[in-house]
């Protein structure tokens, strides 16, 4: 019997050394393709210059730009060479020069060549399992995502000025749209950046060049076209100034990253030796425990009966005695954690035990049920193989005829793909936190550009109430997860298309208490306000909310702006169980509503900035015209 507990132990170790050795293999790979990351960037360069020009000679009608297009497409085609690649814009350039192609399209065919070539940095971050390396690699992301930017905001503004005519205002739209991908680019860099490259950056965005590009920038956010008089060839020549720097900071921070992938591949190969002398420990330290414990007798399953119904209705079960050793485990419980039951059954359940999770959070969830109290809350398990899941479970006291704990019963349901968003947030937060807010839209089979829009709105309250650029920032990125309770909504109520029973809207209510329940124990602000926002934008400012009915500014100014945000836009959109509103009526049950669901000094600044507003809803009206990737 000795041997079973050495075998699995050995088996894990295996896997932990395979797993590094397969790591160390990644990280090799990517060390001999840093060169080639370097060789793709500088033609990402190119692209980005000879799509920029592309632009000007479209608008002007072949008038301007003719001669630095020519030495462009050079360079670039040198470049496809050097990587032994395909020319795929043979056919585009074609388009071009025969004026067959419209600035925009070839603007878009251009800007999706691109991407796919960064897309190759995404697919090799993917590989790596070390946190500091993806850091590294992520921050590199977002400063090419920087270059890329400023790379369509040259672009479109070339189209602009070298129109002949008045330009095409779907350049303007995706000058806006790159603006706005920059500047998530640019805070998620300086975010992680060392501080050799924060100082590089600060003396691009410094310079005259650079102001002079976010004047331009401003100058046209709003689509003022008529009579641009600006001069495209110096307007071209001081951005490619400035990306040229940019780019230059892409080769030294991509040089750093393989200093950085020398010395982990060193690291895990001193890790392997390390794990393989561990298991030899183990091992032997397990044969002598096998044999002191040799008589031990695992407990049998004395009330299965008792639980048949409960476990036929859960997708993962388990059952401990009052020690907290597993005396049950179901299939669902082995598939999802990785274990046999064997290896599961007479083990504390401590096995599963995630470090992550608060002490606090096991204490309060003991007392409870020494208390004879069920217990319910969101879990982070370990799996076998090191990964992890996420469980919301409901914990049972079983009690014998005398009302004594007999043990306990754990029924759980795998959220591990909501809460899997959260952990992204620590490399693509942007990214992460608008897909998490449009889970519950999702779920209803709504449009994912609501949640987009009530960040955009609630971020202009904010500003307008006087909220810090701190409390602005978290509020935008945690406002779309106003509805993240949905999920755990049944079908038949969230999708039901006429009018809920008092039941039904009891359960769909709960929605803004299981939202709360998610975020309330994390330590980050940025989740702290999630919740206050999940729990509380339900809240009318006359206290005739739920689910607490809490009354003017007892409601956290969070809440009370995310609840004017969603309602505005979700009376605008088509629902199941209703039709889109005119904006007359629309804006008649606001100003009525004042002072009664909403905060009067808001729904004042609503009106007060109303083209604002309107404005941030037509150019986020689809999920292109909103800021990503």
């Amino acid at each position: 019997m000795t041997f079973i507990p050495v075998g699995i132990i050995g088996i894990v170790f295996l896997f932990l050394i395979y797993d590094s050795i397969k790591q160390v293999e990644a990280l090799r790979s990517l060390e001999k393709n840093s060169a080639e990351i370097i060789s793709i960037s500088n033609l990402i360069t190119y692209l980005q210059q000879e799509r920029g020009l592309s632009s000007g000679y479209l608008s002007s009608h072949g008038a301007k730009f003719s001669e630095e297009l020519s030495k462009v497409r050079d360079k670039v085609d040198y470049d496809y060479k050097k990587l032994d690649l395909n020319v795929t814009v043979i056919e585009l350039r074609k388009r071009i020069d025969a004026m067959r192609i419209s600035t925009v399209e070839a603007f878009a065919i251009y800007t999706g060549i691109i991407k796919n070539f960064q897309m190759q940095y995404l697919s090799t971050v993917e590989k790596i399992n070390d946190p500091s390396l993806v850091k590294e690699l992520h921050t590199y992301i977002n400063l090419s995502f920087m270059k890329e930017a400023l790379g369509e905001i040259r672009g479109t503004l070339n189209g602009v000025f070298a129109a002949k005519n008045v330009p095409d205002r779907k350049l303007l739209y995706n000058m806006a749209r790159a603006r706005g991908m920059y500047e998530v680019s640019f805070e998620q860099f300086h975010a992680t950046a060392p501080k050799r490259f924060l100082n590089w950056i600060h003396t691009v965005i410094s310079s005259e060049k650079y102001k002079t590009i976010e004047h331009t920038v401003e100058k046209y956010a709003f689509f003022h076209i008529d009579e641009p008089n600006e001069d495209p060839k110096r307007w071209f020549r001081i951005c490619t100034d400035v990306i040229d720097e940019i780019a230059q900071m892409e080769k030294a921070f991509i040089l750093m990253v393989g200093k950085s992938i020398q010395h982990k591949v060193e690291s895990i190969e001193s890790k392997i030796v390390s794990q393989l002398l561990f298991l030899f420990v183990i091992a032997l330290f397990i044969l002598w425990l096998g044999y002191q414990l040799k008589h031990g007798v695992l407990r049998n399953i004395t009330l299965l009966q008792q639980y048949k119904n409960a476990v036929d209705r859960s997708s993962i079960v388990s059952k401990t005695d009052k020690g907290g050793r597993i005396t049950y485990a179901n299939d669902k419980f082995c598939e999802i954690s990785g274990y046999a039951k064997e290896e599961l059954v007479g083990k504390p359940h401590n096995i599963v035990r995630h470090p992550d999770v608060p002490k606090a959070v096991f204490k309060e969830m003991w007392e409870t049920i020494l208390a004879k109290k069920a217990w319910n809350g969101i879990v982070k398990n370990r799996k076998k193989n090191g990964d992890y899941y996420i469980v919301e479970a409901t914990i049972n006291p079983i009690l014998d005829q005398n009302g004594k704990i007999e043990e306990f019963i754990a029924i759980r349901n795998d959220i591990t793909e909501v809460v899997k968003l959260h952990e992204e947030l620590e490399h693509t937060q942007e990214e992460l936190i608008f897909r998490m807010g449009e889970i519950g839209e999702r779920r209803s089979e709504e449009t994912g550009c609501h949640v987009k829009r009530v960040a955009k709105y609630s971020e202009l309250l904010a500003k307008y109430y006087g909220l810090d650029e701190e409390e602005i920032r978290h509020l935008f990125f945690a406002s779309p997860m106003h509805d993240i309770g949905k999920v755990a909504i049944p079908d038949t109520i969230l999708k039901k298309p006429g009018k809920l029973t008092n039941e039904e809207w009891k359960i769909m209510k709960t929605h803004t208490e299981i939202g709360y329940a998610l975020f309330k124990n994390s330590q980050r602000p940025l989740l702290q306000t999630a919740a206050i926002i999940a729990y509380e934008h339900h809240e009318k400012w006359d206290g005739s909310g739920y689910p607490r009915g809490l009354k003017g500014e007892q409601i956290h100014i969070f809440g009370r702006i995310t609840a004017l945000a969603d309602v505005f836009d979700a009376l605008g959109s088509d629902r199941y169980y209703k039709k889109a509103w005119s904006d007359e009526k629309i804006f008649a049950l606001i100003k009525e509503e004042r002072g009664r669901h909403f905060d009067p000094v808001l729904v004042d600044i609503f009106f007060e900035h109303l083209d604002e507003f309107l404005y941030i809803r037509k150019a986020f009206s689809t999920q292109s015209d909103f800021m990503r990737e």
